[in-house]
């Protein structure tokens, strides 16, 4: 792909793979390949037209042999400008518009012998200004090291939730999406919150605007709260797997025993009408469900008053004062605000025992 500038000159837009690992000394360092005689991150000049994910086919497939399916754009960095000449054509001039983007890979896709046939070399980023000289490459550098320094620290050790949602979404961009079962199991197994896919204000690339309604999946990774939803919001619970247990009770309605337990299991589906104030729990650490939710008005503020801003809970709830909460609910929910790797399951399970 290319641009114009503000001099009329033709400005190259270039796509820099940033593949990265941990050395044996603890060190972060990039894949760098063997391009015209000279190491750069694996590179390719956009075309007019295309999307990021077919561009990175020729730099990690035909290029580096990788297999489609294994490498993951995570984030797309600042785009940089750069001026300068090129060391393979001496006394050229160019513009460029450098794109870097970091890519994370399944686990075990870049075997040893993929890397040490001299065509691909792993380096630190000191080795990288220490030995390199095409100035792209050193713009880049030069950007991690200045604006991007935490690239030399967290290291994912596999793809995200969101790099795996967002290749599924670009795989499913017509008017039939499609959710497998294999691909939901691989996003929700990486992440740590809900897999929302409409949503009534959209803030990831893999969301949908809700159309009057929302659609998620969920697992116990989520933390759960007691909420209550105005008119006209309708939720429905969907179990795929596991055990959940709902508690609930009409806004209106006051004393401790108003509220009720019921235990959905795999394939049970329930629906939770406005105005009824609930629970929704994971009895066991293993878990898979999804919600769709008609969308209220305001539903876009997220969290507020009843029937003005979507789901309301008991810290903003109007009665709060007037509504004993279950004892027995409260130490589940109590249980339940924890981290998922600090709750004590055995004490769920006994607390959700009828």
């Amino acid at each position: 792909m290319t641009v114009q500038t503000d001099k009329m000159q033709t400005a190259s837009m270039v796509l820099y793979c940033l593949l990265r690992r941990r050395g044996s000394g603890g060190k972060i360092q990039f894949l760098m390949v063997r391009k015209q005689g000279h190491l750069t991150f694996p590179p390719t000049k956009f075309r007019p037209g295309e999307t990021l994910y077919s561009a990175l086919v020729r730099p990690l497939e035909e290029d580096l042999g990788l297999p489609g399916g294994c490498y993951f754009p995570e984030e797309e960095l600042e785009m940089i400008p750069n001026h300068g000449e090129s060391i393979r054509y001496p006394g050229l001039t160019k513009q460029w518009y450098l794109y870097p983007v970091t890519i994370s890979l399944k686990p075990g896709t870049m075997s040893p012998s993929k890397v040490q046939q001299g065509e691909t070399e792993w380096m630190t980023l000191s080795q990288i200004v220490a030995r390199i000289k095409e100035p792209n490459v050193l713009k880049i550098a030069s950007y991690i090291r200045e604006k991007r320094p935490d690239l030399l620290d967290a290291l994912d050790a596999a793809p995200s939730m969101d790099a795996l949602a967002s290749d599924w979404a670009g795989r499913n961009n017509g008017g039939i999406r499609v959710v497998r079962n294999r691909e939901l199991q691989e996003i929700l197994e990486v992440g740590h919150r809900a897999f929302n896919l409409r949503v009534a204000d959209p803030y990831l690339p893999y969301q949908k605007q809700g159309l009057g309604f929302t659609w998620s999946f969920f697992t116990p990774k989520d933390k759960q709260d007691i909420h209550v939803h105005g008119q006209p919001a309708v939720e429905i619970y969907g179990v795929l797997e596991g055990r959940l247990q709902i508690w609930s009770k009409p806004m209106n309605q006051r004393g401790v025993h108003t509220w009720q337990k019921i235990t959905l299991e795999a394939g049970d589906w329930a629906e939770v009408e406005a105005l009824c104030c609930h629970f929704a729990f994971w009895v066991k650490p293993r878990g898979r469900g999804t919600v769709i939710k008609a969308a209220a008005g305001g539903e876009l503020a997220g969290v507020g008053k009843i029937g003005v801003a979507g789901k309301t809970t008991c810290k903003d709830c109007n009665v709060r004062q007037q509504c004993m909460r279950h004892p027995k609910m409260m130490e589940l929910l109590q249980e339940y605000q924890k981290e998922f790797k600090e709750r004590d399951y055995e004490k769920i399970a006994l607390l959700a025992k009828d």
